[in-house]
């Protein structure tokens, strides 16, 4: 029906008009808008938009700084298109170390889909004792970093 759809809305004069031909679960999971009946809080609206990143070759001594200068102890490592490569800390990081970022990254940190309930993914995130979690699209672009205690705040509000 999609495609029909989008046959009579351009008809109508809408333009650009496409084709989502991978449906409404995926649209959702990449964290984009919809409308409809109120649903219960997802872990994107408790996540940080905005956590520190770096690029894969970034030296590392140059990504300690930021953090620092941020006050954060986790650097996410994305490639050019914003894919999530892997994971930086802190407190693993040497002040004068000039390697790429990749080469000393944590590979493969979880992450979980930006539509997930929030409430059980803090829940589930008590009980495995993990202070954060990636939120990704289905594609492993990265949309936030869901830290343990920003979604406990922003589930209670």
């Amino acid at each position: 029906m999609s495609p029909r759809a989008a046959c009579r809305l351009e008809r109508w004069g809408f333009d650009p008009v496409y084709d989502y031909a991978a449906g409404k679960a995926d649209w959702r999971a990449a964290g984009l808008p919809t409308e409809g009946r109120p649903q219960p809080a997802r872990v994107l609206a408790a996540a940080d938009r905005a956590p520190v990143t770096c690029g894969p070759d970034e030296p590392v001594a140059r990504v300690l700084t930021r953090l620092t200068q941020a006050g954060q102890t986790v650097c996410i490592v994305v490639d050019a298109d914003g894919v999530v490569c892997g994971r930086l800390r802190l407190h693993r990081l040497e002040p004068n170390d000039d390697r790429p970022a990749e080469s000393v990254m944590e590979s493969g940190p979880a992450t979980v889909r930006a539509d997930a309930p929030l409430d059980e993914t803090l829940a589930r995130m008590t009980k495995r004792h993990v202070a954060s979690l990636l939120v990704t699209t289905p594609e492993g672009v990265l949309l936030g970093e869901l830290r343990g205690a920003d979604g406990e705040t922003a589930s209670h509000r």
